[in-house]
């Protein structure tokens, strides 16, 4: 959400920007009394709106909106559920507006703590202790009136400017009543939600569900990363990895229970959760300042005297044995005159000479010099380098046409208007915009804008070039459910790669828009059943976008987090057989 220093034009757009409202209620008074302000963002329910009450000015509210007509009993469920969750770590509801299907709730002055994981990493000792003890005692009081969640991760979490802690969006939250274990709504968030959800059960304990998923959240406001390497199916064994490491043990503990693949392992409940997280004084292990043993310090202080002794002393023997001879050269050297002798040319000293007293041979010579000339030697010229020359495109054919050269040449598929052609020929084309695309196997894919305004055009899709300085993702594979009796063939760009063991890990690519393709296979297949991958979908927790590509092929845009070097993104992929 915006902060207050935000500036918002009367249109509720930002300065500069244009106005963005999906639902063109910007400037709207809703329910007669709430205006809208500007749009704040979008989720899969509906969308989400600033506003303020008309009679109380100052009073800063979110209005969210559902998109289909389906979810008008989800916001009415919420609203009732919020009305009466009364904590202060719980957003609550101020009021539903049935017929606008509008939900309204207080605006929070601050950021979910996804965004604060991506911005700053790890939550620092004390704001982790906050937020932990006040979501932990916020969760245990709405499970206390029967009312489970659903749906714990650090997006659901916001932290406002006066560090204060709020949970938000029970909006798949259910009223359990006597049974509670009797639930069909299966949404969640898979990287966080428990193993049991994940499998499809349908008589999963909700309570113990979200035990499960606010140990993993706790778990990554202090690490940036989650507890084990496949989250769809967790192995105790892997728990925590090295990023466990800087956590003081009874934090490890608390956070290995609450989040034990198998639910009887659990916390029995929140508010047991709640009571040993209260109980903490720190988070992180207090790393110790290694100190010079002072045997040491003394040690080097003595070699280093030493060392200026020793060349004080060389530097004196060599003074008192030298000092003479160096004075005696400089007397010598003031007495000497100083060289007045001119610099004669040796033609000048022969003419001077008598020529009756030299012999006659040498005074003709003197009087006729030599006609023959002298051999001259051609200076030396270095040859130079031969440079190879740059290769012609073949003779053009008639106008118009277009001359596309990739770089590097191999296995490339080149697009022309979505139109697959062959690289490095001339083609026929019309003047005007074109579109032209580059797809290489080692290289996202390479989009230009081509604009063809004379009868030949010339240009060049320089991979090499474009992505010189590109940073690196790690994708890592899995499927969903987990499976070791299928093997998956997916492809980045037309190369294939069949996998059978999972999770996949290490998989590294340039960060960037990719064309993707997956296909599932059983290793012992049945002539009878259908399998087929649903969809993909990326969890890239602490940075990155969160992507849905329904089916089994489409373009995915990987995007890397600054100052983490390689960024690491979990990519799922659901099947189903039939």
């Amino acid at each position: 959400m915006s902060d207050d220093t935000d500036q918002f034009t009367d249109d509720g757009s930002q300065p500069g920007n244009k106005p963005a409202d999906p639902l063109g209620i910007i400037g709207w008074v809703i329910g007669g009394k709430y205006k809208v302000r500007a749009h704040l963002g979008g989720g899969g329910f509906g969308e989400v709106y600033d506003a303020f009450n008309v009679n109380l000015t100052e009073q800063r509210l979110v209005l969210k909106f559902f998109k289909r007509v389906q979810a008008r009993d989800k916001f009415s469920k919420e609203a009732k559920i919020l009305c009466r969750l009364d904590h202060p770590n719980i957003c609550r509801v101020i009021d539903f507006l049935d017929e606008e299907g509008a939900l309204v709730v207080a605006y929070i002055d601050g950021k979910d703590t996804a965004e604060i994981l991506k911005e700053s990493g790890p939550l620092n000792d004390s704001l982790f202790l906050n937020v932990a003890k006040s979501m932990t005692d916020a969760l245990a009081y709405a499970h206390e009136r029967k009312i489970a969640h659903r749906d714990i991760k650090p997006g659901n979490i916001m932290v406002d400017t006066n560090n204060r802690a709020y949970l938000i969006d029970f909006g798949i939250a259910k009223e359990m009543g006597g049974a509670a274990t009797r639930t069909g709504y299966q949404a969640l968030t898979p990287m966080f939600a428990a193993p049991e959800r994940q499998q499809g059960d349908m008589d999963y304990n909700p309570f113990l569900s979200d035990v499960y998923e606010m140990g993993v959240t706790l778990f990554t406001f202090c690490t940036n990363t989650m507890p084990y390497r496949n989250p769809t199916n967790p192995d105790i064994s892997e728990w925590g990895g090295v990023a466990a490491e800087r956590l003081t043990p009874e934090l490890v503990q608390i956070l290995k229970k609450a989040t034990h693949p198998d639910p009887s392992k659990r916390y029995k409940g929140v508010r047991q959760l709640a009571d040993d997280v209260a109980k903490l004084e720190q988070a992180y292990v207090v790393e110790k300042k290694r100190k010079t043993p002072i045997i040491l310090t003394i040690a080097f202080v003595a070699i280093a005297a030493a060392a200026v002794l020793q060349w004080q002393g060389y530097f004196g023997t060599w003074l008192e044995d030298n000092w003479a001879r160096v004075v005696t050269t400089e007397q010598q050297a003031e007495q000497l005159p100083a060289a007045t002798t001119p610099a004669v040319d040796s033609s000048t000293l022969i003419a001077k000479a008598a020529p009756d007293s030299l012999p006659a041979g040498l005074q003709d010579t003197i009087a006729k010099p030599t006609t023959t000339p002298a051999t001259t030697i051609p200076p030396v010229t270095k040859k130079p380098t031969e440079q190879p020359e740059p290769e012609e495109p073949p003779p053009p054919p008639p106008p118009p046409q277009m001359y596309i050269r990739t770089i590097p040449a191999g296995v490339i598929s080149l697009f022309f208007d979505g139109r697959e052609i062959m690289p490095n020929t001339y083609i026929k084309t019309t003047k005007g915009r074109h579109t032209a695309e580059v797809l290489d196997p080692d290289y996202p894919i390479l989009s230009r804008i081509v604009t063809v305004n004379r009868d030949t055009t010339h240009i060049t899709m320089d991979l090499l070039e474009t992505f010189a300085r590109t940073d690196s993702i790690d994708l890592r594979l899995a499927l969903n459910p987990p499976t070791d009796e299928h093997m998956l063939e997916l492809s980045f760009n037309t190369r294939k790669r069949r996998f059978n063991s999972y999770p996949v890990f290490d998989l590294v690519r340039l960060s960037g828009e990719w064309q993707l393709e997956a296909s599932i296979f059983a290793l012992n297949s049945d002539a009878n059943t259908t399998i087929a991958i649903d969809s993909m979908v990326t969890f890239p927790f602490g940075g990155g976008k969160h992507i849905v590509l329904n089916g089994n092929s489409g373009r995915m845009t990987f995007e890397t987090v600054e100052g983490e070097g390689t960024t690491v993104i979990p990519l799922l992929l659901y099947w189903s057989e039939q």
